[in-house]
């Protein structure tokens, strides 16, 4: 289905009825009309108590948020569609206190845990695209200001590996994942699951990027220091890592490292979209009806 492009005005005349966002996913799931899921039959009628597609052939009956992560949820679809909407637009991200606050959502669990799986629908969106061409990569190193030496040194922090396609008036797609240390292993890892093989590979000279150069990459090693051209070289990651830190930390007031992840995956989902503002809630929509849900109790064990 196209997406159209959308501002927040044609949004709240669009999608002001639960009947109309019913409409829009049945739209996304079948979009060349109803197929039955069991047989393939194309006739249906609709039953608009229990909102469930009947097939006409083997009366098997098929709901449209069946296998997305709309399933079994009984908070509104309007308000599910809020919360997408404001956190695919909103550039630095919306705290889930504010949208449940916002939406007059009871329970901050619902909120919560709609929110996460928001971000994996992002983050599986994004796993079908590996970076090419001239990447940058680095680490950054998240967590509360401690005493004790900053950046590989810093103790109790999270590492996140940044890449970024590089250009030299925008960057391209962006990569960013919480690993267990800087190591050789880690950052080889990273590049093989997202990086598309024979691309030149930026970096510092941290001895754990080494490994990348024998491993069916150009590695390019640059010399890093407090100079404006130095720091030039390895620009688009900065700008990255500083984007990052201000939203876990002013959004979000920090996050668990448990989650971290899926936080990474949103702040990089907007970024990779950020040419494509007018069309991130349609896009977003069809992320959410593509992929599996995750459940409150996966999120917790």
């Amino acid at each position: 289905m196209k997406q159209a492009p959308m501002d927040l005005t044609e949004f709240q005349q669009r999608f002001s009825r639960e009947e109309a966002c019913t409409e829009h996913l049945f739209k996304l799931r079948w979009p060349d009309g109803f197929i039955c899921p069991r047989c393939g039959h194309r006739r249906y009628s609709f039953h608009s108590t229990r909102r469930l597609y009947q097939c006409s052939r083997c009366k098997y009956q098929a709901s449209v948020t069946a296998g997305t992560i709309f399933h079994k949820t009984r908070t509104p679809l309007v308000k599910r569609f809020w919360m997408i909407f404001l956190m695919s637009r909103q550039k630095s991200g919306v705290s889930m206190l504010s949208l449940q606050r916002m939406l007059g959502i009871k329970s901050y669990k619902t909120v919560w845990t709609m929110g996460h799986k928001i971000r994996k629908a992002m983050a599986d969106r994004d796993e079908l695209y590996q970076l090419g061409g001239l990447v940058e990569m680095d680490e950054a190193f998240i967590g509360p200001k401690k005493p004790g030496p900053p950046g590989r040194g810093a103790k109790g922090k999270a590492t996140v590996v940044i890449a970024v396609e590089s250009g030299d008036k925008c960057a391209g797609f962006a990569v960013m994942r919480h690993v267990p240390n800087a190591g050789g292993d880690q950052l080889l890892g990273i590049a093989q699951s997202d990086i598309a093989p024979g691309a030149c590979i930026r970096t510092d000279g941290w001895r754990g990027y080494g490994i990348l150069g024998k491993n069916g990459y150009h590695h390019e090693k640059v010399t890093i220091s407090k100079d404006t051209s130095a720091l030039a070289k390895l620009r688009w990651v900065h700008v990255l890592a500083a984007d990052v830190k201000g939203n876990l930390r002013g959004i979000h007031h920090g996050v668990s490292q448990k989650h971290l992840n899926r936080y990474l995956a949103e702040c990089c989902y907007r970024f990779n979209r950020r040419f494509w503002d007018s069309e991130l809630f349609n896009r977003t929509v069809n992320a959410c009806v593509s992929t599996a849900t995750v459940t409150f109790a996966e999120l917790t064990a």
